[in-house]
């Protein structure tokens, strides 16, 4: 049956003017200290359910810059807004806390209750954000403030440790300690910009600079499975508000966003898109109309307009990668499946397909050695970026790892949910750690990147069940399924200190496998890969306007680079990032931030890996002062410093230095 395909709502034209308020004060969970906020009212007589973004990415820098077209489309639309900052930063008084701490948590809940009292509120509040604002989104709806009627959160986590910090419980690479450590320097030391901010809090600045704690320092002195980790999880089966999910397939929150969408307990929407880091309106890949979407949501649960009483919505809207990329809805995610396709790994390096019935093969083991250089291929993919760092074709990682490749498909193969492997290991197995990763082998033999997964060894048994990232891929017929097993995933794991080796069981033949019990096998058992089947008849297509691009970004000079050594035999990646906000009219930079993060890694001595990450952010403020916030970490497997500097006109006005051992 052929289903009419589905045409999202048009964007629905301003309705209001709007007035700006900077530096709103709201009490933090603090006593006696506030945050700092601003307020887009739209000028009715009437009141109006309000907003509530919670931030780290300051007001007044290149966050609230970014957010600022969203928050005043809200408000041309019958919104209160307000985009707040975290306790410690911008004109926020206190001293920055690290991630997801309670405190953080309970200043939500705080700003909720306020926002919600105020005489132009109708005491209905949404939460929304994306990345950080995204997470305290889910945070605070886990603690069912009676205000809060609706949430959508936008790439956010709710596990800060193996969503972010130490991936599946393993020391985490360039990501947190590069990338978002040096980010945090910049929006927790960059004074207050505005003028008349500048005069009421510069006091509040200089007191904060000396208490200052980076974000790395709490990473690298709580190391895997902490005890501090489990105190900030979120439990997102505790949300029961309806609930606008937005997931990036290739976003570094793609596996926690879409596991809180489905332990939510409410009225719910799924949108999933081919994006890396960043909000689905501007992705340079499939850009998508999300604001639209979330103000038809807001209409709906924040003015009162519930469906029938007992109904329980769990719509997903989604992009089918790979072969016939397009988007399609279906009433739940993961979708109707028609089968699962499993596949058993061979001796041979082939993947054969399992069938009913058949007699299976002698068990045997293969090895592989680990190498510590092998994942950039695999891109910025697991990081925060968000216009560069798509997958490369990964043939060459594939080649430094066990894999496994099954002959060409006869027919399309829908992938719709998540690829699971049931790993068995063999004796002689030393590595701490497992990569696995579903491939797409095209006819000229590039291996594109379908879905990953990783496992820390340590203490496992000899069986490992091991969920790879959900995901919706298309393998086109004639493409081949390649299962990679590695040891390494650089820069989004730091390397073990010395390469183990994998030894897998495998069966010996080439004839077709049954996954029986293992009493009923006789403890013959292989490894296999099982690729959820979707059922295109489940699904509807769905005609996505493109939306409307427009903002006062200058242009962009990423830099990404790969560089094999084959004479030393190592590798080393450098991630060149510039963002810059220019006056509107002018050339000039208001504020501009670059950062660089190179990543050394040596083939046959992984201990002696470093990174070393440098960045600054500049401003110029209406009273003609430049300043500048400078940081450097330079990070190995056993020590590592940061350094941070602040100038004001070209003056050094505070410095200070962190090490550790």
């Amino acid at each position: 049956m052929i289903r009419p395909a589905v045409r999202l709502p048009p964007s629905q034209p301003p309705r209001h003017e709007v007035e700006f308020r900077g530096d709103v004060r709201i009490p933090s969970s603090e006593p006696g200290l506030t945050l700092g906020a601003d307020l887009y009212l739209p000028k009715v007589t009437h009141r109006v359910p309000v907003l509530v973004t919670l931030h780290t990415g300051r007001k007044d820098g290149l966050g609230g810059v970014a957010a600022s077209r969203y928050l005043r489309y809200f408000a041309e639309r019958g919104y209160a807004v307000l985009y707040v900052d975290c306790f410690g930063i911008g004109t926020s008084e206190g001293t920055p806390r690290p991630l997801l701490s309670p405190g953080e948590v309970a200043d939500g809940v705080s700003v909720v209750q306020w926002a919600a009292a105020q005489p132009w509120c109708t005491g209905r509040v949404g939460m929304w954000g994306l990345s950080h604002g995204g997470m305290t989104t889910l945070a605070v709806a886990a603690e069912r403030p009676p205000a809060l009627k609706a949430i959508f959160p936008v790439m956010g986590w709710t596990d800060v440790e193996r969503d972010l910090v130490h991936p599946a419980g393993l020391r985490g690479g360039i990501g947190m300690f590069g990338h978002l450590s040096l980010y945090n320097i910049f929006c927790a030391l960059l004074p207050p910009l505005r003028g008349e901010d500048k005069e009421n809090y510069e006091s509040l600045w200089k007191e904060r600079l000396e208490k200052f704690e980076p974000w790395f320092a709490d990473a690298w002195q709580h190391p895997p499975g902490h005890a501090v980790w489990a105190e900030r999880r979120i439990d997102a089966r505790r949300i029961t508000v309806p609930s606008l999910c937005v997931a990036g397939w290739r976003d570094l929150f793609c596996d926690g966003m879409i596991a809180a969408y489905q332990q939510i307990r409410a009225p719910k929407q799924l949108i999933a898109g081919p994006w890396l880091h960043t909000f689905p309106d501007v992705a340079p890949v499939g850009p998508f109309p999300s604001a639209v979407l979330a103000c038809a949501w807001w209409d709906r649960w924040l003015h009162g307009r519930y469906p029938r009483a007992g109904t329980r919505e769990r719509t997903a809207t989604f992009f089918v990668q790979g072969a016939g990329a397009r988007w399609v809805r279906a009433e739940q995610w993961p979708p109707e499946k028609k089968a699962d396709h499993v596949f058993v790994a061979s001796r041979s390096g082939h993947l054969y397909r399992s069938a009913a019935g058949s007699r299976p093969s002698a068990v045997a083991t293969v090895t592989g050695r680990g190498d510590p250089t092998v994942g950039a291929l695999s891109g910025l993919t697991k990081h925060p970026t968000d216009r560069f760092g798509y997958p490369l074709d990964q043939h060459d990682d594939d080649a430094r790892t066990l894999t496994f490749t099954s002959a060409p498909l006869p027919e399309p193969l829908l992938i719709a949910g998540r690829p699971a492997v049931r790993l068995l290991l063999g004796p002689g197995t030393t590595a701490t750690r497992c990569v696995l990763k579903v491939t797409d082998v095209d006819e000229q033999d590039r291996s594109l990147l379908v879905s990953s997964g990783t496992v820390d060894l340590a203490g496992r048994d000899d069986v490992v069940q091991v969920q790879l990232d959900p995901t919706c891929y298309q393998v086109a017929a004639g493409h081949r399924v390649r299962l990679v097993l590695a040891e390494a995933d650089i820069p989004r794991l730091w390397p073990a200190a010395e390469p183990g080796r994998l030894a897998v069981r495998v069966i010996r033949g080439p004839g077709d496998y049954v996954g029986l019990a293992a009493e009923e096998y006789e403890g013959r058992q292989a490894t296999t890969l099982s690729l959820p089947a979707g059922d295109p008849e489940a699904l509807t297509d769905v005609v996505v306007p493109v939306p409307e691009r427009r903002g006062t970004a200058g242009p962009v000079r990423d830099r990404w680079e790969i560089a094999r050594d084959h004479l030393r035999s190592s590798v080393r990646l450098t991630v060149e990032k510039r963002d810059r906000i220019r006056f509107p009219g002018d050339d000039r930079d208001f504020l501009a931030m670059t950062t660089q993060v190179d990543l050394g890694v040596p083939e046959h001595h992984p201990a002696a890996a470093r990174m070393k990450a440098t960045g600054e952010k500049t401003a110029e403020t209406p009273d003609g002062d430049r300043v500048v916030v400078r940081a450097g970490i330079d990070m190995g497997a056993a020590d590592a410093a940061v350094t941070a500097e602040v100038l004001v006109n070209g003056t050094q006005f505070f410095t200070r230095e962190w090490k550790w051992t």
